[in-house]
């Protein structure tokens, strides 16, 4: 009865900047973006979307940083984007490196990026 409220141990695996693990309890799949600090602690404490079982995630931290993060993030620090928009053009990267990380379709891939650039292009002159 009381399982729900202890944490558990289970696995993941790291695309990207994302974490994706399946809950052992009710099956459902699920996706966490994990900063540069939490790939490289090697696990994450969190809980299921769908049951709300708590669980520490353990995975594999990658030995290599995610292409093309730096050249992302460090100009997307300097804008001064809302807070939202930023999350929403740090979740399209993350499904951008997710995408290469399984090996997707190249062009599927350019599709995404140049709907990022836009994105981005579209914000800033928004803010002027």
């Amino acid at each position: 009865m009381f399982e729900r409220f202890l944490s558990r141990d289970t696995s993941g695996t790291i695309k990207g900047l994302t974490l994706e693990w399946q809950c052992p309890d009710c099956a459902g799949l699920n996706f966490r973006i994990l900063s540069r600090g939490s790939r490289s602690a090697g696990e994450y404490p969190t809980h299921c979307r769908y049951c709300k079982a708590k669980f520490r995630v353990l995975f594999t931290p990658p030995n290599r940083p995610v292409e093309g993060e730096d050249n992302f993030m460090d100009p997307l620090d300097a804008e001064d984007f809302s807070e939202d928009e930023e999350t929403d053009m740090i979740r399209d990267f993350a499904e951008i490196a997710a995408l290469r990380a399984d090996a997707a379709p190249q062009k599927t891939i350019l599709e995404k990026e140049k709907a990022l650039e836009l994105k981005i292009d579209f914000a800033r002159r928004r803010r002027r």
